[in-house]
Parts: structure tokens; sequence; C-alpha cells
């Protein structure tokens, strides 16, 4: 019988098996946020540590516990609550502090991989400290739907009609494939972002991101709430979701996800820093 990949339920006696098969560990992150009315306000993590586990389950990688919070102040809608955010403040320092217990007990490859693509600004500050301060090779990588929606237009219905953002159809997907007694579909409509009232015509929102809008074309970055170009928490077409199609698209990226992994394995790292900052 093989180990189970999650260090959470295992003794020491099995966690330090793993260090003997491999310098690898997993540390699966999403968000309590709202996605509109139909999925739970834990979709991003429950989409993310499935990834992860079931990556790892091929890859043969242990997995550190999942971390249910993230970075989502824009997500805080008036009226719809539920969405409870982390500032990247203590967010940087939690993530820090679990990277540096994973170098701490033998692992050189801490690989944070996200639900919640608002994280990564965050976790590239994480990534890098532990570089500079370990010698570890720390690592952000996406299993959220709006970075892997190019890698499955093939598998989609309407792809001009934002399929990786908030609640759209591969997010909604992935709720029916993971958690289908937590989604309310009767719920779900197509929302698209409608111009922010206070900004000039030229100012163009046609994206799901509370961080970015076009002038002319070109990208710019500002920090926006959701609900000044959303009626709702859905960025998307859910009627499109499906659970088979769920299944194609996530075994897609898991199938991605595990070849990174047995690819990482061959890197070598030398680390020059073990202890816990102010152990001692």
């Amino acid at each position: 019988m093989s180990r189970d990949v999650r260090i959470f339920n295992l003794t020491w006696v099995e966690v330090k098996e793993w260090l003997e098969e491999t310098d690898i560990i997993l540390v699966p992150m999403g968000s309590c946020e709202q996605h509109g009315p139909h999925l739970p306000c834990g979709v991003d993590t429950f989409a993310g540590e499935y990834v992860a586990l079931k990556a790892a389950e091929k890859a043969r990688v242990p997995v550190a516990p999942t971390v249910n919070y993230g970075y989502s102040p824009f997500h805080m809608r008036t009226n719809e609550p539920g969405t409870l955010t982390i500032s990247s403040q203590g967010f940087f320092q939690f993530l820090y502090d679990i990277g540096r217990s994973c170098v701490f007990h033998g692992f050189k490859k801490i690989v944070y991989i996200t639900g919640h693509t608002a994280n990564s600004p965050v976790v590239d500050r994480v990534t890098r400290a532990l570089h500079y301060d370990t010698g570890a090779l720390a690592i952000n990588y996406a299993a959220d739907t709006e970075v892997f929606a190019e890698l499955c237009e093939d598998l989609l219905d309407a792809p001009d009609e934002l399929p990786g953002w908030h609640g759209g159809e591969i997010e909604s997907s992935a709720g029916l494939l993971i958690i289908p007694e937590l989604c309310h579909m009767e719920r779900a409509k197509k929302t698209l972002p409608q111009h922010i009232e206070w900004m000039p015509e030229k100012f163009e929102k046609d994206s799901g991101s509370g961080f970015e809008i076009k002038y002319e074309g070109y990208p710019v970055r500002l920090p926006l709430e959701q609900e000044e170009y959303s009626d709702c928490g859905i960025m998307g077409n859910p009627g499109l979701a499906s659970k088979e199609k769920g299944e194609k698209i996530y075994e897609r990226m898991i199938g991605l996800f595990a070849r990174f992994l047995e690819d990482l394995k061959s890197i070598k790292v030398n680390i020059k820093e073990r202890d816990f900052p102010g152990r001692h």
C-alpha cells in the first residue's frame, strides 16, 4: 500500500520516509471568498488542493496542509458576505514561515500551488525571500483557472466569454467535479464586466481582474473592487459548465503539474541555511 501524500495525516516516521525519497514538498493554497450565488466560498481552495493531491499521487511527492485563506480584499462585496482575507504582509509571513519550517526538516524544493490568482504577487515575494535566505528552490505554481484557460480552449464552448475567471465556465465545472454537493447551479447567471462608472469611456474593463484595465488596448494595473465592474460575483458564463468538462480540464491540468514535478526532481539544490529564524 502506497504512503499517504498528506503530511497532516502522517507521523514523523512517515514524513522521514518521504524525505528519504524526495526533497520536494507542495504547499497548496486557495482563498475563502464569494464566487457568486452558485459556488461555495472555498472553491479556489478545493480546486487548488485537488490539483496538488492528484499530481502528488502521480509524481510521488508529499503535500503540506492546505492554506484555506488568501489575499482577497477586492472580493469583499458590501451585500454578499463570506470573503475572509489576509493582509499581504500577514500572508507573506505565514507562507514564509511554512517554507522555513519545510527547509528546516530537509526539504529543498517548496512548491506553492495556488488556486487563487491574486495570491501570486505575495507568493512571488515569498519564493524570492526563501531562496535568498536559505538557498532553497521555492516555486510559485498556478493551479487556477485564469492561467490555465488558454491551455484548454479546445474543451470550452465559449472561450471568448471569460471562461477562466471568477465563477465562470471552468471554475463552475471544477465545482461540479470536485464538490457538486456544495454548488447551486440554479442560481448561476452569465455576467460579464461592465464599464466602471467613475472612469472615462476610454478606460476599458474586459477581464475579471481586480488589478487591470485597458487604455487604448494597453494593459494598466490599478486597485479595483469587483463590485465596481460586476453586479454579482460571477465573471463569465457558468451555464456552460459541466462535470464532464471539469474532468477533461483538470485531467489536463493535473497531468501537466505531475510532469513538472517529475522534471523538478532532477534539479540539484544546495541549502545554505536550515535553521528556523529565532529558534535559538
